[in-house]
């Protein structure tokens, strides 16, 4: 009976884990926008290619080398990536289920697991997220922070934590809201006690640690490239990005609609307002400790991190995660004291532990048995990857050193065929007002000119968000009521339209998107 308590709930965590993942299935469709994009950063890396000095994105290196790494082990396939993103997400619900089962008891640890799975799930999607990998590290400092708040404090632990919110910082400046809240609740709670020597001596070492991961990437690229690319990229970009966007306050509850974790989200937000009045009552007590000063500011300052940038991507709040586990690990706590009269912790016996995680993954087989059927096919077909019509007609239709321009980017068809493109800034039709640089419109220009790729990909018309490289196709968009208005239409795209106008002709159609080939005589 204690085998099967001990090794049923990593059975189900595992399946969990690849319920989490099957829409990202590399077998059953193609990649996200951002996710294809990550995926082409990696083969570039792989062919010898540099982040910000041979193409260029806004984000940290991490998720260009993960990725890299990702095809590395794959040898060009996805699933390689998808074997990472199955192990980054295992070790997340791995490192919760340890850590909250020590607080909490098996029962709130396998709730607040279950939870946080599922929100996952939805705000996941086709997967392949700087927020996705970020868990990890963010897990393992929240847990080694977790091992400190009862006892006596370790000043290298700390360090070890500031290091683990650095990596997560190098995937993305936004994923660091526990890092946050732990600086929050060490100066309130030894602030408050007037214990200032301590709280330097904790900042320090968290500081310390944090800085390092960003030093060795600094070093790196001083050494192959050029530093200040990837700071002006992955950094100081992002606040002219952020603010380029006017937005109204409210919009840092957009996660609670529809393009966040749905009532996961909703679930944990009443979990932390019941944890509010719990804190209140440790107050008026003297008895507020510095976990529940964490907890108190944490999912505040997720709230805020995640909506930013005012755009209610849905894998924005994959940074929640972590706090629906554990909130909705402590009102398991909370209700189970209230109910039976026992912490939690002391309530499960082997017997019942056993019962919980057969049902568990019971539940998962039948809230989805379509999800299964589909991971089966795979199996049977022996894996293989989805590729779309559109570039696989590229891929049959061009040489492999041929070049590629996404018009609309996307580069998970410049993934899947096979074909580099000729520009630095792949997304330079959608730089926000006041986020674009003449340096980087005319850079744009002067690579599409200067290195005409073979074919031109215009897909504009899938979204209506830029217009069309076509004057014809252009047209129709300008008559559709409101379409002009809501487009990025950036000052240098006349230059843009002219040259593939002179130099291009209309080759082929698939679905919405127009295929232009290089005219050679």
């Amino acid at each position: 009976m204690k085998k099967l308590r001990i090794i049923l709930p990593f059975v189900f965590l595992f399946l969990l884990t690849a319920f989490v993942l099957e829409i990202a299935n590399p077998s059953l469709g193609a990649p996200a926008r951002d996710g294809g994009f990550f995926l082409y950063a990696g083969s570039q890396i792989l062919d010898g290619r540099i982040p910000y000095q041979d193409f260029w994105d806004s984000k940290g290196p991490g998720i260009f080398y993960i990725n890299a790494l990702g095809l590395l082990l794959g040898g060009g396939s996805r699933w390689g990536v998808w074997l990472i993103e199955f192990l980054c997400i295992f070790g997340v619900l791995l490192l919760l289920y340890d850590t909250l089962s020590k607080r909490w008891g098996i029962g709130a640890a396998l709730f607040g697991a279950t939870l946080a799975g599922l929100g996952l799930r939805v705000a996941l999607g086709y997967g392949n997220y700087t927020e996705e990998y970020a868990l990890l590290f963010n897990a393992a400092g929240l847990v080694l922070f977790f091992s400190m708040v009862d006892v006596e404090r370790n000043y290298w632990k700390y360090i070890w934590v500031g290091a683990f919110f650095g990596l997560s910082f190098t995937f993305r400046a936004n994923n660091i809201g526990g890092l946050i809240a732990i600086l929050g609740a060490i100066v309130l709670f030894y602030g408050f006690k007037r214990h200032y020597g301590e709280v330097l001596r904790i900042l320090l070492a968290l500081l310390v640690g944090f800085v390092l991961p960003l030093i060795l990437w600094t070093i790196y690229f001083a050494i192959v490239s050029d530093a200040k690319e990837l700071i002006y990229a992955s950094i100081v970009f992002n606040f002219s990005y952020s603010a380029a966007k006017e937005r109204e306050w409210l919009d840092i509850f957009g996660g609670f609609g529809r393009y966040g974790m749905g009532w996961y989200g909703w679930f944990t937000l009443a979990a932390w307002l019941l944890l509010g009045l719990r804190v209140l009552m440790s107050f008026v007590q003297r008895k507020v400790s510095v976990f529940e000063t964490f907890l108190l500011i944490w999912f505040p300052v997720e709230i805020v991190l995640s909506n930013l940038s005012g755009r209610n991507f849905t894998h924005y709040y994959i940074s929640w995660t972590l706090a629906v586990a554990v909130y909705s690990a402590f009102v398991f706590a909370e209700f189970w004291q209230a109910a039976f009269k026992v912490p939690s912790l002391e309530g499960w016996n082997d017997g019942f532990s056993v019962i919980a995680g057969a049902v568990l993954i019971i539940m998962l087989f039948a809230i989805s048995p379509s999800s299964w059927a589909r991971y089966g096919e795979t199996i049977r077909a022996g894996g293989g990857e989805y590729i779309t019509p559109v570039s696989a007609y590229i891929r049959d239709n061009s040489k492999p050193e041929d070049r590629l321009l996404t018009w609309y980017p996307e580069m998970s068809v410049n993934f899947m065929s096979g074909r580099a493109s000729p520009v630095k800034y792949l997304y330079y039709p959608l730089f926000l007002e006041g986020s674009l640089t003449k340096e980087i419109e005319d850079s744009y220009y002067d690579d599409l000119t200067s290195n005409p790729p073979e074919l031109i990909l215009d897909c504009s018309r899938s979204v209506d968000a830029i217009p069309s490289l076509d004057p014809v196709t252009r047209e129709v968009q300008y008559d559709i009521p409101g379409a002009k208005k809501k487009m990025y239409i950036q000052p240098g795209m006349d230059e843009v339209f002219e040259f593939v106008e002179a130099n291009y002709r209309i080759e082929n159609r698939i679905d919405e998107c127009l295929i232009f080939r290089l005219e050679t005589d």
